[in-house]
């Protein structure tokens, strides 16, 4: 099933315009999960994402967090990985998440959240209270920016290498909240292996520490363990 273009509403009261989203919503739906967009922001890598949950039967999301400004938004969310603060880029994925509990009926109880890169970091920054969190070759915040969080999964790849310790950050910081992750190395792939985007200047660019590339072995062997984490911790 493929998605379409939506506007989430906005949050007058805190000062949040709408936002621009990419959604899919299956008929009779009982999980759901919002989408976080790597760096490069919302591109079409990010909403084939969305319409591969909804092939499985899930109502999924993605927000653009970087339509009213990208670097605006990156540093608010770097700033809330060290502070804690409520910024809006955070709020805007708890209303992607409540978006889709009116769309559907789907309770918070089954709506995971999933981020890539940027998003990946930013999925353990803001994942308090959600349901489950996958994150993938994000960066790992302080332990106390973490407490509250669902149940986790992680993947990283083995040639990325401003990643490999992120791993065993994740497992030390995390067990001090009390939750024990599910981590998976892929040492055969680098940054950005689980998306099938085309980014030659950033692989260029950082060639060779991260090898930002698509590695389709890699990536489907990633989306097995994602998916199998979502369909046991978001129930049927």
């Amino acid at each position: 099933m493929n998605g379409h273009e939506i506007t989430l509403p906005g949050d007058p009261a805190r000062g949040d315009p709408p936002s621009p989203a990419y959604a899919a919503l299956p008929p009779g739906a009982a999980r759901a999960v919002v989408v976080i967009h790597e760096i490069f922001g919302r591109q079409p890598e990010i909403d084939r994402v969305v319409d591969r949950f909804a092939a499985r039967g899930y109502a999924a999301v993605a927000p653009d967090l970087f339509a009213h400004g990208r670097l605006a938004c990156i540093r608010a969310v770097m700033r809330a990985a060290q502070t804690g603060d409520d910024v809006a880029a955070v709020r805007l994925a708890r209303r992607a998440r409540a978006w889709l509990r009116a769309q559907t009926g789907v309770p918070d109880a089954r709506i995971g959240l999933i981020g890539f890169c940027f998003g990946g970091g930013f999925a353990l920054t803001a994942g308090a209270g959600w349901a489950a969190v996958s994150t993938n070759y994000g960066e790992v915040p302080p332990a106390e920016r973490m407490r509250g969080i669902g149940p986790v999964i992680a993947c990283y790849g083995g040639r990325d290498v401003p990643f490999r310790k992120a791993p065993e950050q994740l497992r030390t910081r995390l067990a001090t909240v009390g939750v024990t992750p599910e981590v998976h190395i892929f040492p055969e792939a680098g940054h950005a292996f689980l998306t099938d985007g085309h980014h030659p200047i950033a692989s260029a660019l950082t060639w060779p520490l991260m090898h930002v590339q698509y590695n389709p072995q890699a990536a489907e062997a990633g989306w097995a363990k994602i998916e199998a984490f979502f369909d046991r911790e978001l129930g049927g």
